[in-house]
């Protein structure tokens, strides 16, 4: 079972965890055998304040997961889906086929990824859709980047604190690293920002930072001319400010290419998850015979991938033969169309878009899933 969101899981069955987010890691609160990276143990433990249980199996990238009981027709292994600290894709492989589930998968160019992405070829792919929509394309990481300093450093000048509300796990740690690597300005975090971040130090990524409430940071706020970041939902103008300078305030998150967040002073699309693009560069380098997608607009990149990969695609919320059947056709229909097209030179915007064909399909059900007898 992999990032359930039970967590009432019998004790039996043997629980996978990609990553520390809330919205995966329901089983790491249930007593079942539950495998997880090191790094995303860690990170449960502190979000979540509990002591480590016997429970919990660590797993390093590229070791195969031993079950229990022992399950040898099925091996199971980890690699890094490049999303936050310890985040991984699973590979399951049994008699010559393979599946990968993605997993949250993590854009280019993150500062703090100690293990970037790593795509590998499987028959099967289970894949997020977090921004799984085609206007979901963020500028480049050093776009969003130069933009953050840049209005940072105008903030600066007016001797004002720059208070950032960002993901307390993912984007924060990225703040907290293009400040130390491209700046010297001091960083103040909340406490929540400064907890988690001590784990990514733990773990290897070099981070430089002040909690709120230690001397230094208290010290550094009256300065004024500091990086505050503090988790998203927490007050615009937190308690730890109130007393010191001024400050201009900015949310980060993916969204702002959808949402205006009127709020703030500022809004900028850093985000941990992958965009659009990135999406589907991805899925093009697993190069699956069959996607199902997860977590977010399932059914726009579902969509997306079966019309410009050619590959069959759809919610796993909608996995039925039937819907798989009639993905396979349309698609074989729409590769015929385009051959006739080719051979015949007829511009494509003269043809209707009815569609309807008798080939036998290329891909069945039965190539995939055991069918009940």
């Amino acid at each position: 079972m992999i990032d359930s969101k039970n967590v009432k899981i019998p004790l039996k069955v043997n629980a996978i965890v990609t990553h520390a987010h809330s919205d995966h890691f329901a089983a790491m609160n249930s007593y079942s055998p539950t495998f997880a990276t090191q790094a995303t143990i860690d990170l449960f433990n502190n979000l979540k304040k509990t002591k480590t249980r016997s429970n919990f199996i660590p797993v390093e990238f590229n070791e195969q997961l031993k079950l229990q009981p022992d399950t040898p027709d099925v091996k199971i292994s980890f690699i890094p889906s490049g999303h936050i600290l310890g985040s991984a894709s699973v590979i399951v492989e049994n008699d010559n086929s393979r599946l990968l589930f993605s997993g949250d998968v993590g854009g280019k160019g993150q500062l703090t990824s100690l293990a970037p992405l790593k795509a590998v070829q499987a028959d099967i792919l289970v894949v997020e859709a977090t921004f799984g929509s085609p206007e979901l394309v963020f500028p480049s990481r050093e776009e969003i980047s130069m933009d953050i300093l840049k209005w940072s450093a105008n903030v600066i000048k007016e001797n004002k604190n720059v208070l950032f509300s960002a993901g307390r796990l993912g984007s924060s740690q990225e703040l907290i690293k293009l400040f130390n690597n491209l700046t010297n300005l001091n960083v103040v975090t909340h406490g929540e920002v400064t907890q988690l971040s001590e784990i990514y130090q733990k773990h290897g990524v070099k981070l430089a930072f002040h909690d709120s409430k230690s001397e230094e940071g208290k010290e550094i706020l009256r300065n004024g001319e500091a990086i505050i970041i503090q988790p998203r939902g927490k007050k615009i103008v937190p308690y730890f400010i109130t007393e010191h300078v001024e400050c201009k305030t900015a949310i980060v998150t993916g969204m702002a290419t959808r949402f205006q967040y009127r709020n703030y002073d500022a809004s900028f699309p850093l985000s941990s998850h992958a965009n659009f693009n990135e999406l589907i560069d991805y899925i093009r380098e697993v190069s699956p015979e069959l996607v199902f997608t997860i977590y977010g607009l399932e059914k726009k990149l579902a969509e997306a991938i079966s019309r410009e990969l050619d590959i069959p695609a759809i919610p796993l919320k909608d996995k039925t033969p039937n819907a798989i059947q009639k993905t396979s056709e349309k698609i074989a229909a729409e590769q015929n169309i385009r051959k006739n097209l080719e051979r015949e030179k007829i511009p494509l915007k003269k043809i209707e878009s009815k569609v309807v064909s008798k080939e036998k399909k290329e891909i069945t059900l039965d190539d995939f899933f055991k069918q009940d007898d």
